[in-house]
């Protein structure tokens, strides 16, 4: 059985979440915690200041404990962004590429954003702006909705978000040597969209996946920058086919 690594957003409860624990019926799904992330203090990661070091990580360390299988990589939002470092950086080490409205490469003007300001947004305005049906976060208990969480979910969120900042405030969500090297993720790559993204606008992923050698664009109707918990129906039919080698 071949294993779909899945690096999580930033703001995502690590795990099999949502359409994941459908694909984990044909795939072993790991989802690892990017260091720094979480309640427990990494003193591993400290000093770390940039993805390329979560990417190295997962380069170095996730995978030796991966069974013996082909991989496939995935990332959502800034996850997205790992995993795309990590295909360019070793992409003889991944069967496919599937990302999910990936931050990391800027590609558009000062008058035409890339990504929304996430670091600056309130809790509610992340829903508002990730979600097609805001309304459905609720029941999902997602970190950062503002109503329904233990205390320990909400030290965790705080932790999270104080996490990305070291990792994605300067340059803002992007690294500007990524898109230079883009043309080394030479595997088979998905780049998936929802349509109701404001987040990281459908565009932006069209664009994206125009400049990877091998990659197919699908937007997803009627969801937002977390298709995989809005829609997971969809979302598990387009990645199942593509993981089997079909075109979605």
């Amino acid at each position: 059985m071949s294993t779909l690594l899945f690096l999580h957003d930033a703001d995502v409860l690590p795990g099999p979440v949502g359409a994941l624990s459908r694909l984990a019926d044909d795939h072993t799904v790991v989802v690892p915690r990017h260091p720094g992330f979480g309640t427990t203090l990494d003193t591993t990661a400290e000093d770390w200041d940039s993805v390329a070091d979560l990417a190295q990580h997962h380069l170095t360390d996730t995978l030796t404990d991966l069974p013996p299988a082909p991989v496939h990589l995935a990332g959502a939002g800034f996850g997205g962004w790992i995993a795309l470092e990590m295909a360019v950086r070793a992409p003889h080490r991944f069967a496919s590429l599937l990302l999910v409205s990936p931050y990391g490469v800027k590609l558009g003007g000062p008058t035409e954003p890339d990504f929304a300001d996430i670091l600056l947004l309130d809790p509610t305005e992340i829903v508002e702006l990730g979600w097609a049906d805001p309304t459905a976060c609720h029941d999902l208990r997602m970190p950062g909705f503002p109503t329904g969480l233990t205390d320990s979910e909400y030290e965790r969120a705080f932790t999270d978000r104080a996490a990305l900042s070291r990792y994605a405030w300067k340059p803002f969500l992007h690294d500007p040597r990524l898109r230079r090297w883009l043309h080394l993720a030479t595997m088979p790559t998905l780049v998936l969209a929802g349509s109701h993204n404001r987040l990281v606008p459908p565009r932006h992923s069209a664009a994206l996946a125009d400049l990877l050698p091998a990659a197919h664009y699908v937007e997803i109707p009627d969801a937002g920058h977390y298709p995989y918990l809005e829609r997971p129906d969809e979302f598990h039919r387009i990645v199942r086919s593509f993981l089997n080698g079909e075109t979605p």
